[in-house]
């Protein structure tokens, strides 16, 4: 009852035991919601308002490590921008409104 020797099973293909097929995925940290109502009110709403809320978002993303620092600095940045612009066409349009009172000789 002599047998002939087997072969060896064939090697399985794939990972070895105990180590994953890829790395795991790294963990994105979340957005700063200041940072992006710092761009939404800085471009829509109320400049002053996107100003203030990027200079939160920033010490806020510099103690949590959270995304966002780029909305943030846009935020400020044109907050600042359309802030000066409204505050210069305030004054023109007081000027304007101005000339037209003297202009008329009526009196407040």
């Amino acid at each position: 009852m002599d047998q002939p020797p087997t072969p060896p099973p064939p090697s399985a293909a794939g990972p070895t035991p105990g180590h994953p097929l890829f790395p795991p995925y790294p963990y994105s940290p979340p957005m700063n919601v200041y940072a992006i109502l710092s761009l939404v009110f800085g471009v829509m709403v109320f400049p002053p308002l996107g100003i203030y809320f990027g200079g939160k978002a920033k010490q806020q993303i510099a103690q949590t490590g959270e995304r966002g620092i780029e909305l943030a600095t846009a935020g400020v940045v044109v907050g600042w921008i359309f802030t000066v612009m409204y505050g210069l066409f305030f004054l023109l349009w007081c000027g304007v409104v101005g000339a037209m009172i003297v202009g008329t000789g009526l009196s407040v």
